[in-house]
């Protein structure tokens, strides 16, 4: 009862991903990398910032968490693949002890091990 969850809901973001992109179903396959995606923010979904992509995930705080995704493309008239490096941002992800099991801080800030 007195450990909270290690899961938490984050903002992620893919700058630089190609426009053509911003589609529910491949912005979830590489949200899949962090977590369980949630939703895409309404810039994305309106296609007004094209400059990056939003999802809503629900990750693991114990979890480390990438800062890539691979994607590979497959060129439909040639059947040719190639590999793309996409870069991950996170929003603001909150920090969790594995100590005494709570949101809030990491393990070296723990009042009681570092007083």
């Amino acid at each position: 009862m007195e450990e909270e969850t290690s899961q938490a809901i984050a903002w992620i973001s893919f700058p630089d991903l190609l426009p053509t992109f911003f589609v529910k179903e491949a912005l979830f396959t590489l949200a899949y990398a962090v977590g369980n995606p949630l939703q895409l923010d309404m810039a994305t979904i309106n296609k007004t910032r094209p400059s990056c992509a939003r999802v809503k995930v629900q990750l693991d705080l114990l979890v480390e968490k990438p800062q890539f995704v691979q994607m590979e493309i497959e060129d439909e008239t040639t059947n040719a693949t190639r590999s793309v490096k996409v870069k991950i941002q996170y929003d603001y992800i909150p920090s969790y002890c594995r100590k005494c099991k709570l949101q809030g801080h990491m393990e070296d800030e723990h009042r009681i091990l570092h007083p």
